[in-house]
């Protein structure tokens, strides 16, 4: 019988002549449209297999058995009603504390899985402004989608790919929009997903630490996936991705406050770490930046703004 004790019920009615009266519980709770889909399955189900001896024994429908099976289907719809109705309230439903919490569709796109990859890519599309070639079409930053997304999984073993991921994805759907633009704007109004969010993007930046080296792991991924030819990715992209990705996390080191709230939250010593990734991130482009002469003599012109040095910040 349906277990009514239970809100999110996602039982699958399976019907026949013998046992119509039963239903059979599948899964546990799942997105609203999912649970629309199992309550439409549910009866095409019952419709297949009232259906299926006669078709089997006659190779013909007479209009008896059809009734027949249209009958199956009426006796199912009082259990089917209520779960349409609490599926249908949640789908109304926008609030972001909203209990049942609604899900986008599997496209077909892998990054569409890869909640963490989407979180990342939201922050960088967020910061970074688009620029098209006019000879390729190309619009960076999103032709560095599928380098972002190798690189991030292959920071981490497989189990905790796939945790964090999980916790993206409830992050994502609490979020309720399938637009990277929103994404952000939704998470920062909303009561416990700024904090939620705040540690993936630390879990993810503490795997810098060896940072020349991944800095070139990043820059190779970036060149072999978006192709030198279509898209020369140099060392500014990297700069620009890296700043968007982490750049939010400065103001919690700038003060001893935010420093001793990193270590609380996730380990001793976090805030040192994230000051060396960012003391050597901030050397590499500070040296990238020193005018260099040209073969034809023009020198090429430094960045006006810099970020304060993390060092610098230490000692406030």
């Amino acid at each position: 019988m349906m277990r009514k004790h239970d809100p999110y019920w996602t039982g699958t009615a399976t019907l026949g002549p013998a046992a119509a009266d039963e239903v059979t519980v599948e899964q546990p709770a799942r997105p609203s449209f999912m649970q629309h889909h199992a309550v439409a399955q549910a009866l095409l189900r019952t419709f297949q297999e009232a259906l299926g001896p006669q078709i089997a024994a006659k190779g013909v429908i007479a209009r008896e058995d059809f009734d027949r099976a249209c009958t199956l289907m009426t006796r199912n719809w009082p259990r089917a009603l209520p779960l349409f109705a609490r599926t249908c309230r949640a789908c109304r439903d926008s609030g972001p504390d909203a209990t049942a919490l609604q899900a986008p569709e599997d496209d077909g796109d892998d990054r569409r899985q890869d909640f963490v990859t989407r979180l990342m890519f939201a922050t960088v599309v967020r910061q970074v402004p688009e620029t098209q070639d006019p000879l390729t079409g190309i619009v960076f930053p999103r032709v560095i989608v599928p380098g972002l997304q190798a690189h991030l999984a292959a920071l981490f073993y497989e189990k905790e790919w796939e945790a964090m991921n999980a916790d993206a994805r409830a992050i994502v759907r609490q979020a309720r929009t399938d637009r990277d633009e929103e994404l952000w704007a939704r998470i920062t109004g909303h009561a416990t997903l700024p904090v939620l969010t705040h540690a993936l993007f630390v879990r993810v930046m503490l795997r810098f630490k060896q940072f020349q080296f991944q800095r070139q792991n990043f820059i190779r991924r970036m060149v072999d996936l978006t192709g030198p030819k279509s898209f020369p990715f140099a060392d500014e992209h990297f700069e620009q991705i890296f700043e968007a990705l982490f750049g939010h996390l400065r103001e919690e080191l700038r003060t001893e406050l935010g420093r001793a709230r990193l270590d609380v939250r996730y380990g001793d010593e976090t805030s040192g770490h994230l000051l060396r990734i960012f003391d050597a991130f901030d050397t590499v482009r500070a040296k990238r930046q020193i005018p260099v002469r040209g073969l034809g003599g023009a020198l090429r012109p430094p960045a006006t703004a810099q970020p304060m040095p993390m060092a610098a910040m230490r000692r406030r």
